[in-house]
């Protein structure tokens, strides 16, 4: 059974991709859809500061840094056969090979990736998604999109999370709770990632325009995960946007 989040994925991505041509702009070329992309950002702000921020200072208060950091690992080798599939996809076959590593020495020695053994032996962590091999194969962003719940994105990698859910075995085991299990898996990563932005997100809140540095900083850090043909290991201080599923 497909999880939850992966039925509505898809319908919801593509109807808000589509309702984009009947919006009122007034951005350039860079950002067509700005005042859209505002309204959404605003939307998602208000959201954040009512829910998700409280909920993470809520979690640093109760945990210590060991746990948080246990949460972190298991959450990022759920995602390691997603990367897999994407370094193969791309031709990046050694980084493919160290992501097989990685994954099995965490999932067993690690036990089920709560510890990270693979990183003290020197493996590091990569991280590709279908959006970046959308990129790699010469597809274009598009515009600049901001969307409610789901933050910043472009067309190119709207498809690619809707590719990525549909390559994550885990949203095809069936089991008792199974889909209750999905669910609470990207809750506790949604909070986690949220846990760990916390100072990042209280930095841009005090720029004069949030919305023109995030804008700016997505639109870079894609090109330059899409332009990177090495091992590039996981910034955990890269700035967050605002979204439920992080």
């Amino acid at each position: 059974m497909k999880s939850v989040q992966a039925a509505l994925f898809g319908p919801l991505s593509v109807a808000a991709a589509l309702s984009l041509g009947a919006c009122a702009t007034t951005g350039g070329p860079e950002d067509p859809y700005e005042d859209f992309n505002r309204s959404m950002f605003s939307f998602n702000d208000g959201l954040d500061k009512a829910v998700l921020e409280p909920v993470a200072k809520g979690y640093r208060t109760v945990t210590n840094e060991p746990i948080r950091g246990g949460v972190s690992n298991f959450i990022d080798n759920l995602g390691e056969p997603v990367t897999f599939a994407n370094e193969v996809l791309q031709g990046k076959v050694g980084n493919a090979a160290g992501t097989v590593g990685r994954f099995v020495l965490n999932t067993t020695i690690g036990i089920v990736g709560i510890f990270d053994p693979a990183g003290a032996m020197g493996i590091k962590r990569t991280d590709e998604d279908f959006g970046q091999t959308l990129g790699v194969w010469g597809v274009g962003t598009g515009p600049y999109l901001v969307l409610p719940f789901l933050g910043s994105s472009n067309p190119r990698d709207l498809l690619g999370k809707g590719a990525d859910m549909a390559m994550n075995p885990i949203n095809y085991a069936e089991f008792d709770g199974d889909d209750a299990t999905r669910i609470g898996t990207a809750v506790v990563g949604g909070v986690s990632a949220r846990e760990g932005a916390i100072e990042t997100v209280d930095s841009v809140r005090d720029q004069i325009d949030p919305y023109t540095t995030v804008r700016r900083f997505y639109v870079r850090s894609r090109a330059a995960a899409v332009g990177n043909s090495d091992p590039v290991p996981t910034n955990t201080e890269q700035l967050p946007d605002y979204e439920l599923d992080f």
